[in-house]
């Protein structure tokens, strides 16, 4: 008897431990620093590979990083890039997909760099002043065209005398003639202008290609012959006070020739090439000078004539053109009702949704974003996020049109941890009743028989949007024990123009009265 009471005390022993086990601790503040999330996954043009930026917070800088990462497409063979540590960004595949362009920290700063697919070896071809940007492959694979800033001189109102040899004067002054020389995060933004360059993709020495005092930055994207690059900016005389408007331009690499295939008020932005070199799609709108309009999609001829809009059925701003390889259409992405969604246009008008649940590329709120990119074939990988987790690497395939995930970078972390229950409301408005859209996220293991206390999140903007996407801060005030309300009042986007422009003349307004209907 005495056996037998020994071994159902060690028996009741281990079932209390092995419960005790799935009680999991909830999200802390420090676990925000082990999170890891997928962004600007590029897949190689034959859809083999993909490669993906892998970012985290450094907890002793208290800044992100991230690193590049390859994997293929059907989740195998997961590995880092290259053997650097350094900071990495922006991977371009050549047009042949056997080599990546890339850009990478230095100690002198930030450089071109290339990856050779077939050996596995990389090399920096550049040796830059200022750190490049919008990194584009031209058709034939030799060159790279690029974006960095060059700095000029600020004016001079006063000629100062010679400091004496040892004195210890004050520091000179700043002046400026600028209207934007300061911004939130930034402080004071030295004078100069971003210009475009281009560079052999071997290496040597970069080649500017614009010039005045204008900022010339965003996406760019060859004509097929590779004797002129297309670009968005604003090049009229009072740019600085027109900060809405931009036109599409194009610069001869011969002459450096600019011109103006876009005239209207209004940001015309994003050109892009299709692959038969006989169109160019742009997003943009006719400003209306109202609080928010959608972004349209249009296509023009390459020298700008016969231009017309492909999206007119779909009451919502779109972004982050491609084109399909046979240039008969448009992929694209949209936010809709809190969701990021991918969808693509015909040349005819006709739109069809491809994928949901783009976003995740920022961990703190609930905003929408995401990339993706689409290989010849038509196969889509994209940064994908649930409330459950931060963006990780998808893929679509065109054939079957089913999406999964072929990363899991937070399993280790989040497989141990317990979240708040994410749930959709929909709710009335005292004010018109118009629909409202809100999330409420509950505490982990939430208890319907007990009162918590409510805590309001409201976006910024006021012209942007929250929905199902993972955010850290809403999972931790969760955790600290309070419901979560976070809704889009009037003046989200997502929802058409007419809801988004409720704020025009009227803020704040009846946004007010939408967040304390969600409370009621």
């Amino acid at each position: 008897m005495t056996r037998n009471l020994f071994f159902s005390t060690v028996i009741l022993f281990t079932v209390v431990c092995l419960n005790a086990q799935v009680v999991k601790p909830n999200l802390s503040y420090l676990d925000v620093y082990e999170l890891q999330y997928a962004s600007d996954p590029q897949i190689a043009p034959n859809g083999e590979w993909i490669v993906y930026r892998r970012m985290q917070l450094d907890i002793l800088k208290d800044r992100a990083v991230g690193n590049l990462w390859m994997v293929k497409s059907d989740g195998s063979s997961h590995q880092k890039l290259t053997s650097r540590e350094g900071n990495e960004s922006s991977p371009r595949w050549s047009p042949s997909g056997d080599r990546v362009a890339f850009v990478s920290s230095t100690d002198e700063g930030s450089e071109i760099y290339m990856y050779w697919v077939s050996t596995g070896k990389f090399a920096r071809l550049s040796q830059l002043p200022f750190s490049p940007s919008s990194l584009s492959w031209s058709p034939q694979g030799n060159k790279l065209a690029f974006s960095m800033f060059v700095p000029k001189a600020p004016p001079v109102i006063a000629k100062m005398p010679k400091k004496p040899k040892g004195a210890k004067w004050a520091e000179s002054p700043r002046i400026t003639d600028r209207v934007y020389h300061e911004a939130d995060g930034r402080g004071y933004i030295k004078p100069g202008f971003n210009h475009i360059f281009s560079i052999r993709a071997d290496g040597g020495a970069p080649h500017q290609l614009t010039s005045g005092d204008y900022h010339h930055r965003g996406r760019l994207s060859w004509s097929k012959t590779a004797d002129r690059i297309y670009f968005s900016a604003n090049r009229s005389e009072n740019w600085e006070y027109e900060f809405r408007n931009s036109e599409v331009y194009s610069v001869s690499l011969n002459d450096g020739n600019i011109t103006a295939l876009t005239d209207r008020n209004g940001p015309d932005r994003g050109p892009v090439v299709s692959p038969d070199g006989k169109l160019i799609a742009f997003t943009g709108y006719e400003d209306k000078v109202q609080t928010y309009q959608v972004s349209k999609l249009y296509i023009m001829n390459t020298d700008g004539s016969d231009k017309r809009e492909l999206t007119t059925s779909l009451d919502r701003s779109v972004r982050n053109l491609q084109w399909n390889s046979k240039s008969n259409g448009l992929y694209f992405s949209y936010d809709n009702h809190g969701n990021t969604k991918i969808g693509h246009v015909s040349l005819d008008g006709k739109v069809s949704k491809l994928g949901d649940n783009l976003g995740g590329t920022t961990l703190g709120r609930p905003y929408g974003g995401g990339s993706y990119s689409v290989s010849k074939d038509g196969t889509i990988a994209y940064t994908h996020s649930r409330p459950q987790y931060p963006a990780e690497v998808a893929v679509r395939k065109v054939k079957s049109g089913k999406t999964a995930l072929i990363t899991l970078l937070n399993k280790g972390l989040l497989s141990h941890r317990s979240l708040g229950k994410v749930e959709e409301v929909w709710y009335t408005s005292s004010f018109d009743e118009r629909q409202i859209q809100a999330w409420l996220v509950y505490p982990p293991n939430y208890d319907p028989n007990k009162k918590y206390p409510l805590l309001v999140e409201n976006h910024g903007g006021p012209i942007s949007n929250y929905g199902d996407r993972f955010s850290t801060e809403m999972q931790l005030y969760a955790a600290a024990g309070y419901i979560v309300l976070y809704p889009n009042p009037r003046g989200s986007t997502g929802y058409g123009e007419e809801f988004g422009n409720l704020l025009y003349n009227n803020y704040p307004g009846q946004d007010y009265n939408d967040v304390m209907d969600g409370v009621d």
